[in-house]
């Protein structure tokens, strides 16, 4: 679940990850004058809170529209040959902040969709090996040529629980369209 900006949630039965959690979510301090590991303040505000409370009351129905709408377009889509679907294993409960697909074109693609009304998205394009931050572990392009391929042909298709089916019946389509 997400609220507005970058506020959010996180729900285990694990006493030892809440307590973590918890230590994380404030500076890593366990008391007043105590810091047991270096972190961040990662609290929510007061306006994101009340989102979030909002939102709560709605998470079985967000979680379950968002699994319905994914199956519905791995479906729909899983016809489709030059268009990759990831592995969906069913011992994950996925809850599909991103549903994501590989495809050729997928610059073009994402540039058609969004002239279309689609809210089409490139996330991730440079895979963490040629990121700034991992620069010192010496890795260049062509290192991990799997991990240079998913990033440069994942696109992220709406997938939340808002869309009808009628809306997506037409992001397939679109898709089918702009590649014949």
């Amino acid at each position: 679940m997400n609220v507005w900006g970058d506020g959010g949630i996180i729900t285990t039965n694990s006493d030892e990850l809440a307590n973590k959690l918890r230590l994380l979510r404030n500076h890593g301090l366990s008391g007043r004058d105590e810091c047991l590991v270096f972190s961040y303040n990662s609290r929510l505000d007061t306006i994101q809170a009340i989102v979030a409370l909002h939102l709560l009351k709605k998470l079985d129905y967000i979680t379950d529209s968002r699994i319905q709408n994914a199956r519905y377009l791995d479906q729909q889509l899983q016809s489709l040959e030059f268009l990759t679907i990831p592995i969906r294993e069913d011992s994950t409960k996925q809850v599909y902040h991103l549903y994501s697909i590989c495809v050729p074109e997928r610059d073009d693609l994402q540039r058609y969709l969004v002239k279309k009304g689609i809210d089409a998205k490139i996330h991730y394009p440079v895979p963490m090996h040629l990121q700034p931050a991992a620069q010192y572990l010496g890795y260049k392009r062509g290192d991990f040529p799997i991990s240079e391929h998913i990033a440069s042909h994942t696109l992220s298709l709406p997938v939340h629980e808002f869309l009808s089916k009628k809306d997506m019946d037409y992001m397939i389509q679109t898709i089918k369209d702009y590649y014949v």
